[in-house]
């Protein structure tokens, strides 16, 4: 897949939370429900997962605070940083990440905010869509199985099939 190849170049991932948590179906369902707190956890929980297995050092910005009167600006858990934007927008804050960063080729964007890629393509910051990086997510913890053929019970062989089956197998023997 061309967009897991993306991630797997840089080592830094920046996401937007917000963004990713409505193209995720686990957060997705808290975030209908009103539940925001929950899906903010489920998304930490996840992402934590997905940088320990995939090596990566991730930091995610949430809009807003991380609860009403909590003067947290930033904070670890579950091994990845995570970033309140308080009074200023979650896509300020990443955009201010990459225009400050030494090396902004260097960290993947994940955000599906149109203004956002258009800013990063001048920094030749790669970006991936949020509901592309919600796929690559999936398929790291739930790898689609090797195709095998499926068994077909109505299978007939013709009689030159089975005359070739018989050759074969008699030659070998």
């Amino acid at each position: 897949m061309k967009t897991l190849q993306k991630v797997c170049k840089t080592k830094r991932i920046l996401i937007d939370g917000f963004n990713l948590m409505y193209k995720l179906p686990e957060t997705d369902e808290h975030m209908h429900r009103g539940e925001l707190a929950a899906a903010m956890k489920k998304l930490i929980r996840l992402a934590g997962e997905f940088a320990r297995s995939a090596k990566k050092d991730i930091t995610v910005i949430f809009d807003g605070k991380k609860l009403e009167g909590d003067p947290t600006v930033s904070e670890k858990q579950n091994g990845i940083k995570i970033e309140y934007s308080h009074d200023l927008s979650a896509d300020f804050i990443i955009m201010q990440k990459i225009k400050k960063d030494k090396n902004p080729k260097m960290i993947t964007v994940i955000t599906s905010d149109r203004e956002i890629h258009f800013f990063l393509n001048r920094f030749m910051t790669p970006c991936i869509k949020s509901e592309d990086f919600a796929e690559i997510i999936k398929e790291h913890f739930n790898p689609a199985p090797a195709n095998i053929p499926e068994k077909d019970e109505n299978c007939i062989l013709t009689e030159d099939e089975i005359s070739f089956w018989e050759k074969l197998f008699k030659s070998r023997s």
